[in-house]
């Protein structure tokens, strides 16, 4: 038998607050949402260290524009319960740039990159507070052939 629970109000309003984050933020670069997904003193922990406040994440969109052409994100799944999200999902992109990666900076203009993630967020007054992010880093070195294969 399948149960099928619908989220409450707030657990709706906090997936489509993680919705527009990915979709409309990273993926197209509208900075100007970011002052109403995200709470003035929110904090990323990102690979390759911790950013905080609202500059701070405009500067992590900013840096998404200046590394890749092209962006986009498709997430696969998304549950959240207690003031929580977690998202899985994909990124693809084309670089336009430099990428700082925890091993050093490269560049991958023009080359094509897919990666998958976990993102997990915290929210509070129904705005994103912080955000953990797991990627596939190991992948994304071997794709774009930073590192020499066996």
């Amino acid at each position: 038998m399948t149960t099928n629970i619908q989220p409450n109000h707030h657990e709706s309003v906090h997936r489509q607050v993680v919705r527009s984050y990915f979709h409309k933020v990273l993926d197209q670069g509208n900075v100007e949402l970011i002052e109403d997904l995200f709470h003035p003193q929110c904090v990323m922990h990102r690979p390759g260290g911790t950013v905080v406040g609202l500059d701070a994440v405009r500067n992590v969109v900013a840096h998404r524009k200046e590394t890749f052409s092209q962006f986009g994100t498709e997430i696969h799944d998304m549950f959240g319960s207690g003031g929580r999200v977690v998202a899985r999902l994909t990124h693809r992109g084309v670089g336009g740039g430099i990428w700082r990666l925890r091993p050093g900076s490269f560049d991958i203009s023009g080359k094509t990159v897919t990666w998958n993630a976990i993102a997990i967020f915290r929210f509070e007054a129904d705005r994103i507070i912080e955000e953990w992010v797991m990627r596939d880093e190991l992948g994304i070195i071997l794709q774009l052939g930073l590192f020499p294969t066996v």
